[in-house]
């Protein structure tokens, strides 16, 4: 595993493998508390092989705090392996529903701006949108600024999910 060695506080994508045991989300969201380390997400599921569970998580800080976090995070038990992954080189996404206000004044706009982004829209009622998008933080944080002069009434918002290419 590389870490590059600037001193200055980033982002970092932790890839975790573990079994798919009980508790071991609770043990490491333990060690994060403990050590006073901050998770900005955490996405968790089962892998194609139902043994294990893939948990991404997404922290805060500098080359040697994700250092520490990976080391401990690899003595914990249940865990098989734990990555850093490099955002150059893999897929990162995040994935969204909201549900926006809409009437006969505002409805094709939030059709229009849906489509501009690809957005799926999942559920029209006379007083309410559900759309859903899938893409970087970037473009789900622009997606959702367009939409707040039309009243937002709900999100869902996963955390960072990411792969290897």
């Amino acid at each position: 595993m590389s870490y590059l060695d600037s001193s200055k506080e980033k982002e970092y994508v932790l890839s975790v493998l573990a079994r798919n045991n009980p508790g071991v989300l609770l043990r490491i969201a333990g060690l994060f508390s403990r050590r006073c380390y901050n998770i900005l997400s955490i996405v968790a599921a089962q892998t194609e092989n139902t043994q294990f569970s893939r948990i991404l998580i997404v922290v805060s800080g500098d080359d040697r705090i994700v250092r520490q976090v990976d080391k401990q995070l690899s003595k914990l038990e249940d865990i098989e392996e734990v990555n850093v992954l490099d955002r150059e080189k893999a897929v990162v996404r995040e994935h969204l529903l909201m549900k926006v206000e809409r009437n006969l004044q505002n409805s094709e706009k939030l059709v229009e701006i849906a489509n501009v982004f690809h957005a799926n829209i999942l559920n029209v009622e006379p007083d309410s949108m559900i759309l859903e998008l899938t893409g970087d933080a970037g473009t789900i944080d622009s997606f959702l600024e367009l939409y707040n002069p039309y009243r937002v009434l709900k999100i869902l918002r996963t955390g960072t999910m990411a792969m290897m290419k």
